[in-house]
């Protein structure tokens, strides 16, 4: 540090490169704290240079742009989104001059022209930029972190899926014949668009139910070209196809023998689908024409009412004199809507809530991480209440034992005058729907409800039984035996533990034959001492 003929001091340093740098301050302390901030900088190998900041970021950008190495779509985007909005506000300023306010209120300038979607994408843009200058030591710090962009309310109203009922039973029917062999294999397969447009028929397995999904079809300004790989290293997949998907490509592909190398959902010139006109021409119409997108209806003859939302959300109205005309008005006119892509968040959402592993939902759909799986695909179900209910009424089972010894003659045989609603256990006051008559023998008997049977072994002594074995559905695999001998049924979806069932509770390991019973009959199976109900961990 030297004081200069002005009164200032001069502080002098070497950077990592070894070369001579100075700045001078007005006061001698202000001198020596930056030196010291500047030896521990180099010392821990994060010196960034005070006069690096001074490149313009429109020459930086041209600088990255020649290390990226990115595919010709996203290439055409980033191209896009710079020349639009960053280069008109960002290429004269100095790198270092670019601070989180500024960069803040032009991201509220841009969220009153664009979509919320549209402005957290420039911003991470411009965030990716700055980045790779901390890199290169032009800068310290990134001016877009903590950066808030408008949230998107439009995405949060949107539903996003769609039930398997509406699918099934009102936009599948809509959409024209020879266009639903896409629309199929989309929602039933979990297909994305660029899968689904460039699925050659040699990768389709009709005898074995698979698709095998590796070629893709990228659109660019200049085509649609064919990709030998999908969009991540996971999207190299098999997937296996319901029966309405192979019947539906069954139909598609006729009796006839295609090459292999065909694309299974082709134009008329045979070659990938534009995702635009597959939009615009059958997805927004069918959609119109099943109700998920305004609504048209006949007022009057040769009179048909359009109504669609607007961008504010408003309805407007409208009248033409065909069908034809008002569904063309409202798919052009009406904002949001289900998309084609949303197919694939209802796919996912079905496999999830019908209780398939994240894991296996995962690699089926061909992401990386579980997490995209759940966080960004999976949707709340419309029946989410009725699933709730299902969850604590539909799965118990209830038999009792009489208090004294039946003779089983005397045992009310089930009947049709028995009250199914009175006796429905979920109502929790029904009567015993089946008493087991006790014996002195020992024998094994059969009972259960009118849905399931289950074999018990009785001893009179004890006035106890002891479950041996369930003809019960695949899906059940725990049985609990609670205060009055109840054998309750727990659907395997539950996830449930041993330790979550605390009570009394025995896992099926014995088969139904008597001589495997006669082994468990013996008394103490179930003390006779006060128990506990059973409890949800």
């Amino acid at each position: 540090m030297s004081k200069t003929p002005a009164g200032t001091y001069r502080a002098n340093w070497r950077d990592s490169a070894n070369r001579q740098k100075a700045k001078t301050f007005r006061t001698k302390k202000e001198a020596n704290a930056f030196l010291s901030e500047v030896e521990g900088a180099v010392n821990r190998g994060t010196y960034v240079d005070p006069h690096a900041g001074r490149l313009r970021f429109g020459d930086f950008v041209t600088r990255w742009l020649a290390g990226r190495s990115v595919e010709a779509r996203t290439a055409e985007r980033t191209d896009s989104m710079l020349r639009a909005h960053l280069l008109p506000q960002w290429a004269d300023w100095p790198l270092s001059r670019i601070d989180y306010l500024a960069v803040q209120e032009w991201v509220a300038n841009l969220g009153r022209t664009l979509a919320p979607s549209t402005t957290a994408k420039h911003l991470g843009m411009l965030s990716m930029i700055m980045e790779t200058a901390i890199r290169a030591r032009l800068i310290s710090v990134n001016p877009c972190d903590g950066v808030r962009v408008p949230r998107n309310r439009t995405r949060e109203a949107r539903a996003g899926t769609v039930s398997r009922d509406a699918f099934f039973g009102r936009l599948l029917p809509a959409v024209p014949a020879e266009h639903r062999g896409i629309v199929c294999a989309a929602a039933g397969a979990g297909l994305r668009w660029g899968e689904c447009a460039g699925l050659p028929w040699e990768a389709v397995d009709l005898d074995r139910g698979l698709l095998h999904v590796a070629q893709v079809a990228v659109e660019t300004h200049g085509g649609i070209v064919l990709r030998a790989y999908p969009k991540t290293r996971a999207g190299v997949r098999a997937v296996p196809m319901p029966p309405f998907l192979v019947d539906e490509l069954r139909r598609r592909r006729g009796a006839g023998s295609l090459d292999g190398r065909a694309l299974v959902f082709a134009d008329r010139d045979g070659g990938p689908q534009r995702r635009s006109n597959f939009r615009r021409r059958v997805w927004l119409p069918s959609l119109v024409r099943a109700g998920l997108l305004g609504r048209v209806a006949e007022v009057a003859s040769g009179r048909w009412l359009a109504v669609w939302p607007d961008r504010d959300g408003r309805e407007q109205r409208a009248e033409f004199a065909t069908e034809a005309a008002a569904v063309a008005h409202v798919a052009a006119s009406a904002v949001s809507g289900l998309r084609f892509h949303d197919l694939r968040h209802s796919y996912i959402t079905w496999l999830v809530t019908d209780g398939v592993p994240v894991n296996v939902v995962r690699r089926v759909v061909g992401h990386e991480k579980a997490s995209t799986t759940l966080d960004r695909y999976t949707h709340t179900p419309d029946d989410y209440a009725d699933r709730v209910r299902l969850t604590f009424a539909d799965d118990s089972l209830t038999f009792r034992l009489s208090p004294g010894p039946v003779d089983p003659g005397t045992a009310p045989p089930p009947g049709p005058e028995r009250n199914r609603e009175r006796d429905d256990p979920r109502r929790g006051d029904a009567d015993p729907i089946c008493r087991l008559p006790s014996t002195a023998s020992g024998r094994c008997r059969r009972a259960g409800t009118h849905r399931r049977h289950s074999m018990f072994c009785t001893n009179s002594a004890q006035g106890s039984c002891c479950l041996l074995a369930a003809s019960m559905p695949p899906s059940s695999r725990w049985v609990a035996a609670g205060p009055y001998l109840e054998a309750t049924t727990f659907a395997s979806r539950r996830r449930l533990t041993f330790k979550q069932l605390t009570g009394y509770v025995a896992l099926l390991l014995c088969s139904t034959r008597e001589s495997d019973a006669d082994r468990h009959d013996s008394p103490g199976c179930f003390p006779e001492r006060p128990r506990p109900p059973v409890v949800w961990a």
